[in-house]
């Protein structure tokens, strides 16, 4: 089925909303403002949420739900394995005194652990 023109029109706008929320939510936050940053990336996320909600029917389709799905499984994926190694490798040359652990990496490394944490409540509740 060809999608119609207006389908077309608001998928495009719908993503385009998310990517230009979030190219002016990081551009904002590396020029100092990062509070005009969130706004703008709030103002997008209106927008996109308003267009799915606008359009008579669904805006995305199974196939659409396929693709995210396995997008999201890849990228937890490599979320995982790539925090699996190195956050461990980061603790042991720490450890050693090796390496010093940088300031700005915490709030990273609590970032991985709670969304892993999250995750694994989902995983629980998903079986439950």
């Amino acid at each position: 089925m060809t999608p119609t023109r207006t389908e077309s029109t608001y998928r495009r706008s719908y993503i385009s909303s998310w990517v230009t929320g979030t190219v002016a939510f990081v551009a904002l936050i590396v020029a100092g403002y990062p509070a005009v940053g969130a706004v703008a990336f709030g103002l997008a996320a209106l927008v996109a949420v308003n267009l799915q909600r606008e359009y008579e029917g669904p805006l995305f389709d199974e196939r659409d739900d396929a693709i995210v799905k396995k997008a999201s499984i890849n990228t937890i994926f490599i979320f995982g394995v790539v925090s699996g190694i190195f956050f461990p490798t980061m603790t042991v040359l720490y450890a050693l005194d090796i390496y010093q652990w940088p300031t700005w990496l915490t709030p990273i490394a609590w970032f991985v652990t709670t969304l892993f944490l999250l995750w694994g409540v989902n995983l629980l509740l998903a079986r439950w």
